[in-house]
């Protein structure tokens, strides 16, 4: 691939995300392809140095993690995880989906008494802010979370940390609503 090609893949990722691209795609350069897991598409995102700063991601023009309602929206980042990496000495990406009433479920328990017609509200915001910026896949269909490419960017120290995260979040309730 030449320059500009690589170049406006990275607009693309600017302007709209991880891209989600048929497995035969070329790999352009300075992006890393995660294949989803039944190999029906490849995902591309920047393969960005592990001590990027976040000066960097805004040089580079990539977003952050989405800030509206940030308590909220990390709280159901963590119930996602909760839910959908089941093996945390294991890879984070892909993991596997996790119905959105397991997600619910952590999200209650970590959040504490709350309307539940607010918590389901502020989830499904938090759920949706998070889906668009790539951080997790959610079918509104089906009501199923799935961890985003997003989360392969995460260095071994920031894995670490969600690890010790993880143990401590409580398990998805048995026949969660």
């Amino acid at each position: 691939m030449s320059v500009d090609d690589t170049a406006l893949w990275w607009a693309r990722h600017r302007a709209a995300g991880p891209q989600r691209v048929p497995p035969a795609s070329a790999h352009p350069t300075g992006m890393i392809r995660l294949v989803e897991p039944d190999a029906s598409a490849v995902w591309l995102l920047p393969g960005l140095p592990d001590n990027a700063r976040p000066d960097v991601l805004d040089e580079l023009g990539l977003p952050g993690v989405a800030v509206d309602q940030p308590n909220d929206t990390a709280r159901v980042l963590a119930a996602c995880l909760r839910c959908c990496w089941t093996e945390p000495s294991g890879p984070v990406w892909p993991a596997v989906p996790a119905p959105f009433d397991h997600v619910i479920g952590v999200f209650r328990a970590i959040t504490g008494s709350r309307d539940e017609r607010a918590l389901h509200a502020a989830a499904m915001g938090a759920v949706r802010r998070l889906a668009g910026a790539g951080w997790v896949l959610f079918d509104e269909d089906t009501r199923v979370v799935r961890l985003g490419p997003r989360v392969a960017s995460w260095t071994a120290a920031e894995l670490s940390t969600l690890r010790e995260l993880w143990r401590s979040l409580p398990a998805p309730p048995a026949g969660a609503t």
